[in-house]
């Protein structure tokens, strides 16, 4: 019953392959290609991703360790370094007992012998004084000095707290410590101090003084102690460069704390299993817990007290870390499956890019379009099959294209026959003829005409060069205007101010005479009498403005706008986005003026072109600008 279970189990499992297969398999093969790469990249950085994780988390913790034992050794060499200066503070003295230049030296102050008198006891009191003064600005957490000879000689002097009268140290514990260790400075853990009535807390340093009053070092002459604020520990943990949440503990031989530093301990002391197992070594680390808390525990035995100093990092703080390593880790990944996914596409994109484009010119052909010449991307198979399909549009192409070319061989024709039949010849040797019949005739005005109407054919046809100089646009407008004032005969009077420094400057042709005609058939006609037309050119700065200005019936500001509009977008004007102006009722040709200001945009670019303004029944003034160009464009 079991096997049957089982072998239909398996057998379902078949059927959900077979039919993730079989959905695959319909797939296009771009899609194919675009997920297959995407699994395997997702699979092999997922693979990798971990592994580096759990490695870098292991390097980690594995810093942290080496990091919290450095920090241990830099308390340990903090002790040892305050240790020496005391050390050396304490051997002053030896200086000034050789000083011979008091009255009473250190030796003789430090001698066993009682004071003689009162003077000789301020004298050695002088003395010890003035050591503690040059003691006192050696450091600034220096607060007291003890120096016990006998019960009859003792001195105490401290910057803060005041001394006991009547002390004795030979009952203190410090005080036998300090004679049992021979010589060697003993260092007592915090406390309030022994000598002096004071609130706050001293590290005492103390040592047996030898040598000094007797030559024989072996017979001692005292015990000096020295008091220093608990501010040195603080200092040296400052400088262990110390940060938070890392806790510092400083432990005497018994295991009782000593010190404690950004670590709060209810009872006062570790567990007794975490500091036996601290005892078997001088210095290490290890994981445990202190208060229900997970902490990353380094140690090291500090040599000149015995004591064990401990750094204690609380394990969330390495998680804290492991998470952003794990963070990091994560948008790695999802960078690399961003990059994975566009570098994807753009090879499947690359290698059916081909294909693409062969369906979408079948498409085309099919729709009847037969210039389609697909470029083939490679010289393999897929490349073959572009140029086969070119090599089949081209032939079908020519088919077509035969009679086409036929059709217009024989349009160009029709247009070069029509196009000889207008002589630029003949009609300038019939304006000639008609001039000469003037002269004849003794006819001026119609010899005037006929001259300046054949230098204006002649300057209109000749198309040889897009660009002419501005000298050339002037004398065409001249002509035009010496026509029209015979036509018209003192109906309007006209100026040209054009400045001589831009007669040799180019400009596009025929863009001064089409305004001009606009001035007089719109603007001055329906004036009546008493009309003006100017043309000025002048240059500012990289540009030559021009302006055509006339005192004609002029247009209101709807009308400017509704003209300017049409001007600069034709295709708006044409769909009615913007009226178009009326010539009847006195507004410009806008369609002639829609033409000179294409020309110059499409010769000189966007910035330059026409521009207009007018007041209704006064006067019209349109300016063009066209930039500074000293050569001519063929």
């Amino acid at each position: 019953m079991a096997r049957t279970k089982s072998r239909r189990g398996a057998g379902a499992n078949g059927i959900a392959f077979s039919g993730l297969t079989g959905k695959i398999a319909e797939w296009s093969l771009f899609s194919k290609f675009f997920y297959g790469i995407i699994a395997i990249v997702i699979t092999v950085l997922c693979f990798s991703s971990v592994t580096s994780y759990l490695y870098s988390r292991q390097i980690f913790e594995r810093q942290a360790a080496e990091t919290a034992t450095r920090l241990v050794n830099n308390i340990n060499t903090g002790f040892e370094d305050n240790l020496d200066q005391v050390d050396r503070m304490i051997m002053s003295i030896y200086l000034e007992a050789e000083d011979d230049d008091s009255k009473t030296s250190m030796k003789e102050a430090l001698s066993p012998e009682p004071y003689a008198n009162v003077t000789e006891q301020y004298e050695a009191q002088l003395v010890v004084q003035r050591f503690y003064e040059r003691l006192l600005y050696l450091r600034k957490d220096f607060n007291g000095i003890y120096i016990y000879v006998s019960p009859e000689k003792q001195f105490s002097y401290a910057a803060y707290g005041t001394a006991k009268w009547g002390y004795d140290p030979t009952v203190e514990s410090w005080y036998a410590k300090t004679v049992a260790a021979g010589g060697r400075t003993v260092i007592s853990p915090p406390h309030e101090p022994f000598q002096l009535t004071y609130d706050k807390q001293v590290i005492s340093f103390s040592r047996v003084l030898k040598g000094i009053v007797q030559d024989n070092i072996n017979v001692p002459d005292g015990v000096i102690l020295i008091d220093l604020s608990i501010d040195v520990l603080t200092d040296i943990v400052e400088k262990a460069d110390i940060r938070p949440p890392t806790g510092i503990l400083l432990l005497d031989e018994t295991g009782e704390t000593v010190y404690s530093h950004a670590l709060d301990l209810p009872r006062g002391r570790l567990d007794d299993a975490i500091i036996e197992r601290m005892s078997r070594q001088a210095s290490g680390s290890f994981t445990a817990e202190v208060n229900g808390i997970r902490y990353l525990l380094s140690y090291s035995t500090i040599e000149v007290t015995g004591w064990k100093s401990l750094t204690l990092t609380p394990y969330s703080e390495l998680n804290k870390a492991g998470n952003r390593l794990l963070l990091i880790h994560l948008l790695i990944g999802l960078i690399a499956i961003l990059l994975t996914i566009l570098i994807a596409y753009l090879l499947a994109n690359r290698i059916f890019k081909p294909i693409f484009e062969l369906k979408k010119g079948m498409a085309r052909v099919k729709q009847g379009h037969f210039d389609v010449a697909l470029q083939p991307s490679s010289g393999d198979e897929l490349g073959q099959l572009v140029l086969s399909f070119n090599s089949m549009t081209n032939t079908i192409k020519s088919l077509i294209v035969e009679k086409y070319e036929e059709e217009i061989a024989r349009k160009n024709a029709e247009f070069n026959y029509l196009q000889s039949q207008i002589n630029p010849h003949f009609i300038y040797n019939t304006l000639q003829i008609v001039s000469g019949m003037a002269a004849l005739h003794k006819v001026p005005d119609i010899g005037t005409v006929s001259k300046n109407l054949a230098k204006m054919l002649r300057y209109g046809i000749n198309l040889q060069q897009r660009t002419v100089p501005i000298r050339d646009e002037i004398d065409n407008v001249t002509c035009y205007m010496d026509i029209q004032k015979l036509r018209f005969r003192g109906f309007f009077d006209f100026d040209l101010d054009v400045d001589e420094d831009i007669y040799s400057c180019y400009t596009i042709k025929l863009i001064l005479q089409p305004l001009v005609e606009n001035a007089i058939a719109h603007g001055l006609e329906a004036k009546g009498e008493g009309g003006r037309v100017r043309v000025s050119g002048k240059r500012s700065g990289q540009e030559v403005v021009f302006e055509i200005y006339d005192n004609g019936a002029g247009m209101t500001e709807e009308e400017v706008v509704a003209l300017m509009a049409s001007i600069r977008s034709p295709e708006q004007a044409e769909r009615g986005g913007s009226p178009k102006p009326d010539s009847a009722k006195g507004s410009h040709n806008f369609v002639g003026l829609r033409n000179i200001h294409q020309r110059i945009q499409t010769m000189f670019g966007e910035p330059y072109g026409l521009s207009i303004d007018s007041s209704k029944n006064e006067w019209t003034r349109v300016i063009i600008r066209i930039p500074v160009r000293t050569t001519s464009e063929g």
